[in-house]
């Protein structure tokens, strides 16, 4: 079997070193490493030197889900993992890989679990998350749209890549999310390894995983533009119509919680107001964000979080 890794960078990856060096070329199985770096060529040049192994290609500069689908078009691999330049991938995965796809070939989606960890000031790692078990990890509707959608813990067969389509660019700032929405209305056959495959770190510069107060997620209106995406096709199931209905009522409601804590009051009303004219029931659905919520939270460390917050504040005040 042979297995691709695609490590996204940009000149601002402070983390790749770990992340290339937590990959594991021994085993039963074929290796390939392809580094997408969407940057300049001296920064392509020091790692090329300093890995001779990988296989680097160029990206467009036109953004990581741009980049993330020339990794997979330049893919050789059985099967492909997307791992971001700041996580890591766990000892003993990829073995694990070769022996559960050996036993099952109809499986064309490999799940394995999380774990989201934090570096304090002086060093010290936690653990904010850990995210593993069929429950959490399944590829259902519910854990891809209202909890993380686990693409760095996903081995995805190249044939799903066929199936489904590759990243879609018009939705850039959620593609793993709306490319495992597809995959889950799909049907993709997916098996559990039942492990963590993947460690993400959470950090100040990071796009989705920080804790910077007064950021309305840019990714929150693109969520209501998957939904509308999908509403709009006569094709889909009924509990799949309904559960995007509400979906996008959450995610509305979420958008307007956070321009309102980040005090802009005049997108939030845009958006209430908005949504109110499209579909006064909106506001109904929205109350399923209760539920949503207790997903986004299972097994979730909020003492290492405030820890980390307080460690912080302190290292500022200095």
């Amino acid at each position: 079997m042979r297995v691709s890794i695609i490590t996204l960078t940009i000149d601002s990856s402070n983390y790749v070193d770990e992340a290339i060096g937590s990959v594991e070329h021994q085993g039963p199985y074929e290796l390939e490493h392809i580094v997408v770096h969407d940057g300049t060529e001296s920064f392509t040049r020091r790692l090329a030197q300093k890995y001779p192994h990988i296989k680097f290609v160029g990206g467009s500069g036109a953004g990581a889900t741009a980049a993330a689908a020339l990794g997979v078009e330049a893919a050789t691999g059985d099967f492909i993992l997307l791992v971001h330049s700041d996580d890591r991938i766990r000892a003993g995965v990829l073995a694990k890989l070769a022996s559960e796809a050996a036993a099952r070939p109809d499986v064309q989606i490999w799940t394995g679990g999380a774990q989201m960890f934090c570096t304090l000031p002086d060093g010290k790692e936690l653990v904010v998350r850990r995210m593993v078990g069929e429950e959490m990890t399944r590829l259902s509707l519910a854990n891809v749209c209202d909890d993380t959608p686990l693409l760095s813990a996903r081995f995805c067969h190249r044939s799903v890549f066929s199936q489904i389509g590759n990243f879609d660019p018009m939705f850039s700032e959620s593609s793993d999310r709306e490319f495992l929405l597809r995959a889950a209305i799909a049907g993709v056959p997916e098996g559990s390894l039942n492990v963590v495959v993947s460690e993400m770190r959470m950090h100040q510069e990071s796009r989705t995983m920080h804790l910077r107060n007064g950021v309305t997620p840019p990714y929150l209106e693109e969520h209501a533009r998957i939904a509308d995406h999908w509403l709009v096709r006569a094709d889909i199931a009924d509990d799949v119509r309904r559960f995007l209905r509400n979906w996008r009522a959450r995610e509305v409601l979420r958008l307007v919680a956070y321009q309102c804590r980040a005090r802009q009051w005049k997108e939030a009303a845009s958006a209430f107001f908005r949504e109110e004219r499209a579909d006064p029931l909106w506001i109904l659905r929205a109350l399923s964000i209760v539920s949503a919520r207790r997903r986004r939270h299972r097994l979730y460390n909020g003492n290492a979080v405030q820890q980390l917050v307080d460690r912080l504040r302190a290292t500022e005040t200095k």
